[in-house]
């Protein structure tokens, strides 16, 4: 499949295989306090449940109990889709005013956090070639867009207004078997940049993704991620990235760490960094996805 349609922003029909899992996935940001977060979805209809939740992190901590807000749901009820409204017992409701473009989000956790957010994409959802990793069975799909609305946590009112990435997938998905990996984006009103690479001890090559300048949108067919870590914690504190796209054209961005979260999965760990890039002398605000096993990042960390 090489084109989002209508139809998929809705629940698919699903196959025999208990795993199937439908995501929904908004970033968005506030640079200037350092604030990074997430509403995300998961679906998975064959176990009947619900998960996801909304994470908001800053530079105050980086673990779950330390990030201003933290709700993260495994398996709740099922989420229900009708009339372009998906609507989760995580809280978030999802909103399609036009199909693939933009969106309405919601989260209401009945407690400290309402969120209201409208997302608008800046280039239509781009396909993860068929076969690549992290998805190589599922349809994945990418999009950046400028994010608006409000946030009002504990009582504050956070206005929101930033470039920001959104995704969605459905296909099997099992909670075993992660492989690092590097999901590295940026984005404004005039560059979007996305790349997914397969990180190892001696490179991090970057195997595909996309690049928006303006209107034009093109694949990315190689390039280089190198990061430079924290040396007790492991972390990315810089990350200077070269990507090649499909026309031959290369960018060339740097970045360095404003705040991150470290996300637990169920046998690995997503460790979420918002990072400010310099692109040709112009600040672009993005986020670096650092996937590892937790075997491994516990081996690695414990080398340094």
């Amino acid at each position: 499949m090489s084109v989002f349609g209508p139809e998929d922003d809705g629940l698919h029909a699903v196959s025999g295989n208990f795993y199937e899992t439908e995501t929904f996935w908004f970033s968005f940001f506030v640079p200037e306090r350092n604030i990074g977060a997430w509403v995300y979805v998961s679906v998975r209809q064959n176990a009947g449940t619900t998960g996801g939740g909304l994470w908001m992190w800053d530079d105050t901590g980086t673990a779950p109990w330390e990030v201003p807000f933290f709700e993260g749901f495994s398996h709740l009820k099922p989420a229900k889709y009708e009339n372009g409204i998906l609507v989760s017992p995580t809280g978030a409701t999802i909103t399609v005013i036009e199909p693939g473009m933009r969106y309405r989000i919601g989260y209401d956790d009945r407690d400290r956090i309402v969120a209201d957010l409208y997302f608008e994409g800046a280039e239509r959802p781009v396909p993860l070639r068929s076969g690549s990793p992290p998805y190589p069975s599922a349809s994945h799909y990418d999009q950046t867009g400028h994010v608006t609305g409000t946030v009002v946590l504990d009582g504050e009112r956070i206005a929101v207004d930033c470039y920001a990435m959104r995704d969605r997938s459905w296909g099997p998905r099992t909670e075993r078997g992660y492989r690092r990996v590097g999901y590295t984006w940026l984005a404004d009103s005039e560059i979007g940049l996305l790349t997914y690479s397969a990180p190892t001890d001696d490179s991090d090559d970057i195997h595909s993704g996309y690049v928006r300048r303006g209107d034009r949108v093109v694949a990315v067919s190689g390039g280089h991620r190198k990061a430079g870590r924290d040396p007790d914690r492991g972390w990315i504190d810089t990350l200077d990235l070269t990507a090649v796209d499909e026309r031959g054209e290369e960018i060339a961005v740097s970045g360095r760490a404003r705040s991150r979260l470290i996300l637990p999965g169920s046998t690995n760990i997503c460790i979420n960094t918002l990072l400010e890039f310099d692109v040709a002398g112009r600040i672009v605000y993005g986020e670096d996805q650092d996937v590892w096993p937790v075997k491994e990042f516990r081996a690695a960390v414990r080398r340094e």
